[in-house]
């Protein structure tokens, strides 16, 4: 896989749409940048952060993506792959539905996921070595693109839906502490029950990730 690398970029995953977009790249491809300054959060907000942490985004064929992978759970999964890479390096991070990296009680990371035309692209942050307030660091010591290979390396041969659902599903009873958003309104997952889509059913009320 060819990997692009950048000292400063507004965004790893908006350059990596472009680029796919005018046609300029084969798949697969990623992108790291040592700092980014306009990134893509959850619900339009902005991930930045400063030089150390982690910021890099993956674009694959929709096709190499295992067949039963629902696309509404493209973040989830991409998500669990970052925080099995995390694991192996001896963090604690663990999975908040349905694409926040947490370490104990804070907000560490996040994968927000896109379709371009045939490609899907996860973009993937880390706080390594410096986090808003409010925010976690990574509770173990590493370096970005050793991260990022660390990461490529479980894409290499890309573990099933069913895999993958099947280790969440177990870690997922830690998310019924927070709260999750569906639009603009707030909710409760105290009572949530995760569908092998990866979406959550609440009462009688279904919450579908589209990030």
């Amino acid at each position: 896989m060819k990997i692009y690398s950048f000292e400063v970029l507004p965004s790893t995953q908006k350059w990596i749409i472009e680029k796919i977009s005018s046609a300029q790249e084969e798949l697969p491809c990623a992108v790291i940048a040592q700092m980014q300054t306009d990134g893509i959060g959850s619900r339009e907000n902005r991930w930045i952060g400063k030089k150390g942490n982690f910021f890099a985004s993956v674009a694959m064929k929709e096709a190499s993506l295992p067949s039963d992978l629902p696309l509404s759970a493209a973040s989830i999964y991409f998500a669990y792959l970052m925080k099995k890479s995390l694991n192996e390096i001896g963090s604690e991070a663990w999975l908040k539905w349905p694409n926040d990296l947490y370490v104990k009680e804070r907000k560490t990371g996040g994968c927000i996921t896109s379709k371009k035309g045939s490609a899907i692209i996860a973009g993937i942050g880390v706080n390594i070595v410096d986090a808003p307030r409010g925010f976690g660091v990574l509770d173990v010591k590493t370096e970005p693109f050793v991260l990022l290979e660390r990461f490529l390396e479980n894409l290499k041969n890309p573990p099933t839906w069913k895999q993958i659902f099947s280790n969440y599903s177990l870690e997922f009873e830690k998310s019924k502490k927070f709260y999750t958003h569906a639009g603009s309104e707030r909710v409760d997952m105290k009572n949530a029950m995760l569908q092998k889509d990866g979406s959550l059913l609440i009462g009688e009320r279904r919450v579908v990730s589209l990030r």
